[in-house]
């Protein structure tokens, strides 16, 4: 299997499709999948840009925001991830004290506090303002199609978004224009994700449809999805995960909606194949 990192695949020509023989419609059940598991070694596995940077991020705060600026997509991934990291972090020495008292009494107290205080030293003297920036830079470089930062999205709810954003307070009306937008917008960046190999896309798309989360052929989508998370994963963990999913929806679809899912599963896969890149589902 051949491994790359994400910037040598920004604006890459794309593979051609390797594609294997279409399901049989009359039979998409776990068996016919599992006999017609497709090699994910066809896929370029592709390591994320590295985004901690070694010491205070102050001191790289003003290089990106520079390189970001000028159009580096990977410089908008960094800040983006690591602003968001920030964000939970204490502000000042008053806030970090209080988290510590907090985190005292947990039972896992002595690795949570050592994770605040790494966490407050990395971010240090980046105000709150340039936390909430991490927004900016996500959306900007998932428009520009880092899949690193597509996949942000599967972190983050509308609730999240719109606190982190200082939009509480709009009037109803607005608020609840934002955050439909908000999520119309996180699904279609974990569809374009999903479409070049990112497992973490496609285990938050099925969960999100099979939580009706996402309405719209919802049972369809969720079985389409785990059989993909199936095809492309090398997770044995994983793959039995979704297999349990695919097997329990199976009984609950019609023969028309099998066609549809098989369908789908086949147009997906080759989008997939296309793009020939592999996201493994990272921890």
């Amino acid at each position: 299997m051949k491994i790359t990192s994400e910037p040598e695949l920004i604006n890459a020509k794309t593979t051609q499709p390797i594609m294997t023989d279409k399901l049989p419609q009359q039979d998409v059940s776990s068996h016919a999948i599992n006999d017609l598991h497709v090699n994910s070694g066809q896929l370029e596995t592709v390591i994320p840009v590295r985004w901690k940077q070694t010491g205070q991020f102050k001191a790289h705060f003003n290089r990106l925001k520079n390189m970001a600026d000028q159009g580096d997509i990977d410089a908008k991934y960094i800040l983006a991830k690591s602003l968001r990291y920030c964000f939970f972090a204490p502000i000042d020495d008053f806030a970090l004290q209080a988290k510590l008292e907090t985190q005292a009494s947990y039972s896992d107290a002595s690795e949570a506090i050592d994770n605040t205080l790494v966490q407050f030293d990395y971010c240090e003297a980046i105000n709150q303002d340039q936390r909430r920036q991490f927004y900016f830079y996500l959306e900007d470089a998932a428009k520009q199609g880092s899949v690193a930062a597509q996949q942000m999205f599967t972190g983050l709810t509308a609730k999240f978004y719109m606190h982190s954003q200082g939009l509480d307070d709009l009037p109803r009306d607005e608020f609840i224009r934002l955050r439909d937008k908000f999520n119309q917008q996180k699904v279609s960046y974990l569809e374009q994700a999903s479409k070049h190999g990112s497992e973490k896309a496609l285990i938050k798309l099925a969960d999100l449809y099979r939580s009706q989360q996402i309405s719209g052929n919802s049972l369809v989508k969720s079985y389409t999805l785990d059989r993909l998370i199936m095809e492309i994963t090398n997770n044995n963990e994983l793959y039995n995960r979704y297999a349990w999913f695919e097997q329990r929806q199976y009984s609950q679809l019609s023969e028309k909606e099998l066609i549809e899912a098989n369908n789908m599963f086949d147009d997906w896969l080759a989008e997939i194949h296309k793009n020939g890149t592999h996201y493994p589902n990272e921890k």
